[in-house]
């Protein structure tokens, strides 16, 4: 084809438009699959995979694992980890968790109370501190209703007691009457020093055999001098004895009576022991064990106890009478405004719980009032009656004509001489 051929310029137009037309679509057929679409697609999978150690940091640091057993020796280590492992390794937040796993709960040791004994004004519970140890037996915390209140502890066996012994020296006891005795005397020996003591005999009539005495001597020689005869008069021996030392604080007045007799005469074992918490007197009675039942009931709601003895009787055996009192603590307080309460009592481990009923004083004293307020009522209405009978049998004033012996105020008159007549003269 000749340049100057009128077919050559078509020809080359026609190759120019292939030629522009293939340049300008390279750029958009190559370039994007080898430069810019992969690049997009790894950044964006690449950022997970690189956010992925950061969200595990914080469990890392949980176990706090010591710096030399990381693989970089301890460099790698960020400076967020290395400051949360400083406070769970310091000293002051160990301390407190090994010294409340290192101190062990005390244990709480039940603590029998064996009554209440209660005055005008205030309350004795007898506790037995029998498992608590004698360091322990120091103050005693008392609740009333939650509330703490002061108390006072002290031991049974303590100056200030006053003791009643009772012996059984009838006819039907005279085979125990010697271990009686020497029990009797083995006790008030070993009794706290300036303790009042006296001696009752168990027999018709029961009397008291000497006065109060100040230490054990007197009481001693009294009762060598008793010998077995007659019949017992139980219930009058124990009414009289428990009446002993008045003067003395609820709760150290003591009776310990040693008897074979079965029961106090026909004397219910309750009514016994509700005289005697209404003196706020303790019962300890020592007998044969064939009478352990109704000497049990008559003693326990005292605050006492009965102790068996073997027959024969073994003195050593008896001797566990003071022993036993030795555990024996008085918890006084003052009575609660309102009954009835439950007061909760501890001494060292020891712990124990009563509920205090409204008082028996009231209902014992309602009869005597109203016999009382009968009786002046009737003396009132006596005296009425015999004031109206006074006032009927009193004279009344005359009615009527005054008779002759009737006196009349007034002044005396003379009738003057009648007219026409001369008068006479005295003559003389």
């Amino acid at each position: 084809m000749s340049l100057r051929s009128p077919t050559w310029p078509r020809a080359a137009a026609v190759v120019a438009a292939l030629i522009a037309a293939l340049t300008n679509a390279a750029p958009a057929t190559a370039v994007p699959p080898i430069a810019t679409a992969p690049a997009p697609a790894a950044q964006a999978t690449a950022q997970p995979l690189a956010a992925q150690p950061l969200a595990a940091q914080p469990l890392a640091a949980q176990p706090l694992a010591a710096p030399s057993t990381s693989p970089s020796g301890g460099k790698s280590a960020s400076p967020s980890s290395s400051k949360s492992a400083k406070p769970s390794t310091s000293p002051s937040t160990a301390k407190p968790s090994a010294s409340r796993s290192s101190a062990p709960p005390i244990p709480t040791v039940p603590m029998p109370i064996a009554a209440a004994l209660n005055a005008s004004w205030h309350t004795t519970l007898v506790v037995d501190l029998a498992a608590v140890d004698a360091a322990d037996r120091r103050t005693a915390k008392v609740r009333v209703d939650g509330k703490a209140q002061p108390a006072d502890l002290l031991p049974v066996m303590s100056a200030g007691m006053s003791v009643a012994l009772v012996v059984d020296a009838s006819a039907d006891g005279a085979g125990t009457l010697p271990a009686w005795l020497s029990a009797a005397a083995r006790f008030i020996l070993e009794a706290p020093a300036g303790t009042a003591s006296v001696v009752i005999p168990d027999r018709k009539p029961a009397a008291v055999l000497t006065a109060p005495q100040q230490g054990p001597s007197g009481v001693v020689s009294a009762l060598t001098t008793i010998t077995a005869g007659g019949e017992r008069d139980t219930a009058a021996a124990l009414a009289l004895a428990r009446t002993q030392f008045k003067q003395t604080t609820t709760g150290r007045r003591l009776v310990v009576m040693y008897t074979s007799a079965p029961a106090a005469g026909d004397e219910d074992a309750d009514k016994i022991a509700a005289e005697f918490r209404a003196e706020g007197t303790l019962l300890v009675v020592v007998g044969t064990a064939t009478a352990g039942d109704y000497w049990s009931a008559a003693a326990a709601s005292t605050s006492g106890f009965f102790a068996p003895a073997a027959e024969p009787v073994v003195v050593p055996a008896l001797d566990q009478v003071e022993s036993t009192l030795r555990d024996r603590y008085l918890v006084r307080f003052l009575t609660p405004d309102i009954l009835p309460a439950t007061v909760t009592v501890t001494v060292g481990p020891g712990a124990g719980e009563i509920t205090l009923p409204r008082p028996e004083v009231a209902k014992s004293g309602f009869p005597f009032a109203r016999t009382l307020l009968i009786a002046l009522g009737v003396a009132a209405l006596v005296a009425l009656v015999i004031v109206l009978i006074a006032l009927r049998r009193r004279p009344r004033p005359p009615t009527g004509k005054p008779g002759l012996t009737s006196v009349f105020s007034g002044r005396a008159s003379v009738p003057g001489p009648a007219r026409g007549q001369a008068r006479v003269p005295w003559s003389g």
